[in-house]
């Protein structure tokens, strides 16, 4: 059996179960594209890991998925996953050169794929920027573009939580885009459209909807995507158990079926509030902090990965972000030289350096934070691409 085959064979074998398992497990209803010919670009929103599933499933046929390099270091389920299904690998924070052509041949050999154009799993319910070689390789690959947006993943599956709760998903058919209109189309148009399609809200959405996604232990590591107490100011000083989330400060939450927040006077918040609040805090706190001293640090496991994506070293240490460069693993990276800076998972962190062959991942405990790294990585280089461009 040839390599397409064994693909399509397995696709099809797997359809049935993974159908029965997205209605039992996420009570999953869907606009099914089994009748759209391929071949086909196909751009969905991210909020679960488990995401290809419910888009495996409304496709109804084989297609390639675009997938992050880490899972090239599962060991027998990475060979299994690349045997029968072999997705496009891209390597989470770099420009994605080798992925757009691989995309792009995988395409004009007639076949289907898709791609989660943020690049990443929602962090706070709202759909994240798009990836600026979208639209370009819409218009390039000549091939029809089909948005897809499932709606209710990001409360089934928050990012930072343990487990997944059951209230109800949906995936909607936004549009199917020929090859002449994209022709017709500027990239900025195109990019427009695409961002327009799949922007999901999901506490917007909740809202109006009020649907319950029932679970235990509901606010378990939210301290992984929140770290500033909206009462007290601070960062880390925040935890999760059960249902409850609280700060040293004596500030306290009660995490609900509907997502929402509630302290012990009453007053809500909902996670894409308090993402916001901590974003405008680590502009602050940039502006305002000493160079000498690091306004974060956690003790991690730090992980080199080789070029190769092989696994070359592993060594327990500090993780500390100053002003202007990372100390990681006894090394001082400076944010001028970043190459990028990733998450995947809940809360595993990649690096991308200039001094780095490969690259590093951080990772830690469930209440480890990388994303106020992340923020600040961003805030901070942004800041000073612009001083330098004057």
């Amino acid at each position: 059996m040839n390599e397409l085959r064994r693909h399509q064979v397995f696709f099809k074998c797997a359809l049935p179960f993974v159908h029965l398992f997205n209605k039992w497990k996420f009570n999953y209803e869907y606009d099914s594209l089994k009748d759209i010919e391929g071949p086909y670009l196909l751009l969905a929103n991210h909020n679960m890991e488990l995401d290809p599933l419910v888009i495996g499933n409304a496709v109804g046929k084989h297609i390639y998925f675009v997938a992050s390099e880490h899972l090239l270091r599962k060991g027998i389920a990475s060979r299994l996953l690349m045997h029968f299904l072999k997705p496009i690998i891209h390597m989470k924070g770099r420009q994605g050169a080798k992925t757009v052509k691989q995309m792009l041949r995988t395409l004009q050999e007639g076949h289907k794929v898709c791609i989660f154009p943020e690049g990443n799993r929602s962090f706070n319910g709202v759909t994240m920027d798009m990836q600026a070689s979208i639209a370009k390789v819409a218009k390039k690959a000549k091939v029809k573009l089909i948005t897809y947006r499932v709606e209710g993943g990001y409360l089934t599956q928050p990012r930072w939580s343990t487990n997944i709760r059951k209230g109800k998903l949906r995936g909607r058919l936004i549009r199917v885009y020929t090859p002449e209109e994209l022709s017709q189309m500027t990239d900025a148009q195109i990019s427009e459209a695409i961002v327009q399609d799949l922007h999901e809200d999901a506490y917007a959405t909740q809202k109006i909807e009020r649907i319950p996604y029932k679970g235990d232990k509901l606010a378990l590591g939210l301290e992984s995507t929140i770290f500033h107490c909206p009462q007290c100011g601070a960062f880390g000083k925040l935890h999760s158990e059960e249902d409850r989330f609280y700060c040293d400060c004596g500030f306290s939450a009660v995490y609900d079926v509907y997502g929402d927040l509630t302290d012990g006077n009453g007053k809500k918040y909902t996670v894409t509030e308090l993402d916001y609040l901590q974003q405008e805090a680590i502009k602050t706190c940039v502006k305002n902090h000493t160079m000498e001293s690091p306004l974060f640090e956690d003790d991690v496991t730090i992980y080199r990965i080789g070029a190769g994506h092989e696994l070359i070293g592993t060594e327990i240490g500090s993780f500390k972000a100053y002003k202007d460069h990372l100390e990681c693993g006894g090394e001082k990276y400076d944010f001028l030289g970043m190459e990028g800076m990733a998450i995947y998972s809940r809360n595993c962190m990649i690096i991308h350096h200039e001094k780095l062959e490969g690259h590093l991942e951080v990772k830690s405990d469930i209440s480890f934070n990388a994303l106020k790294y992340l923020y600040l990585y961003e805030v901070t280089k942004s800041a000073m691409v612009y001083k330098a461009s004057l």
